[in-house]
């Protein structure tokens, strides 16, 4: 009646496309799908030149190690488009506000002027 070989086929690929609509569906929740988002976003010609309360929010807050008070300084400062404006942000206490690694990490990622 049917050959068992193309309804094996059919079924196969039903299922791949079924699968394929449920995962397209969600955000990515590997950490490697978020660091290859970033990377694209990232390109080096595609590097923002300042530091918006938007890009705090989409993308800032899901580097590692920058805490609730630090976006909240960092969004009272935007847009920040210079590096010594970057490097002055202090907190309520009058020291820095970033560490050399957060400062380096958002200079990797932004093209702020000096």
């Amino acid at each position: 009646m049917f050959n068992v070989k193309v309804v094996r086929a059919v079924v196969a690929v039903l299922a791949l496309g079924v699968l394929g609509m449920v995962g397209t569906a969600q955000q990515p929740t590997n950490p490697a799908d978020v660091a290859s988002a970033l990377v694209a976003y990232y390109k080096i010609g595609n590097r923002p030149t300042s530091i918006t309360v938007a890009e705090i929010d989409q993308r800032i807050a899901y580097f590692p190690d920058f805490g609730e008070g630090t976006l909240e300084a960092l969004k009272k400062a935007a847009p920040i488009e210079t590096v010594s404006k970057l490097v002055n942000l202090k907190n309520s206490r009058g020291r820095n506000l970033l560490s050399q690694k957060q400062i380096i990490l958002l200079l990797t990622f932004y093209n702020l002027k000096p």
